[in-house]
């Protein structure tokens, strides 16, 4: 199997995030959106609506001034009885395969950042995952994408998580360092199917998986002009996917 995209996310952070005029769900997407939110706490607008039939959030906040264009699965869960159960549910919960659908999400993620303003760090990050049969093999995944990490010998490892942040110079601005921050882990999930029957506890689905939570942003201390947002953004999304695709290497 191949990594199934969970959820993906583009995030820009600025002093002022209003001042970056980034374009409203309307402008955007050319239709109204399906749900609009006012946070006061956060002096903040969220708004929501369907894209490419999964759930798209577009949410901005004065206060700490960053800006999100979040994509995540429309129907994360589903109604009982079904015939088949476990292969319906774990089908919902991802956006579909990162290969093919994380480009379109890239694609929107170019025409929201296409602004002039100077921003003070971008982000990409992304869940991605991939159901095995046992957890041994979720192991023996992730084993494959983290070479730093290596099991010796017949050792025994019931619980994995690892957190590595793996620096790179810019290539497009060498005096700007790329985090490529990653937690990899083989888990065993489980999943609660909704029930309407109050009196019996619910039916539960557990089933292994190996998981990539990748986060890749600009440094905190960098900052860039409005005109190198889009390069940056390009380097952020190759780096997404050299990790995916190649591992997690230096």
């Amino acid at each position: 199997m191949a990594w199934q995209l969970e959820t993906i996310r583009a995030t820009v952070f600025a002093p002022d995030i209003n001042a970056l005029r980034l374009p409203d769900w309307r402008t955007l997407m050319g239709t109204p959106p399906s749900r609009t939110l006012n946070n006061p706490e956060a002096d903040g607008t969220v708004e929501a609506g369907v894209f490419r039939g999964q759930w798209l959030t577009m949410g901005l906040a004065r206060r700490p001034g960053r800006a999100d264009l979040i994509l995540a699965p429309l129907r994360p869960t589903v109604v009982v009885p079904l015939a088949d159960p476990l292969q319906e549910r774990i089908e919902s919960a991802a956006i579909g395969l990162f290969t093919t659908d994380f480009p379109h999400f890239l694609e929107l993620a170019r025409r929201w950042l296409s602004i002039d303003d100077n921003v003070k760090r971008l982000a990409l990050a992304c869940t991605l995952w991939e159901r095995t049969f046992t957890l041994d093999e979720a192991l023996d995944i992730i084993l494959r994408n983290v070479p730093s990490f290596k099991k010796i010998g017949d050792d025994k490892i019931i619980d994995f998580l690892i957190q590595l942040n793996l620096p790179r110079a810019s290539q497009d601005n060498p005096s700007i360092s790329i985090n490529r921050l990653a937690q990899w882990s083989a888990r065993m999930v489980e999943i609660v199917l909704p029930t309407r029957n109050i009196m019996f506890q619910p039916p539960t689905i557990r089933y292994p998986r190996a998981q990539a939570d990748l986060d890749i942003s600009t440094a905190h201390e960098a900052g860039f002009a409005g005109p190198q947002i889009l390069g940056h953004l390009e380097e952020l999304a190759g780096l997404l996917v050299e990790i995916a695709t190649k591992g997690h290497t230096p």
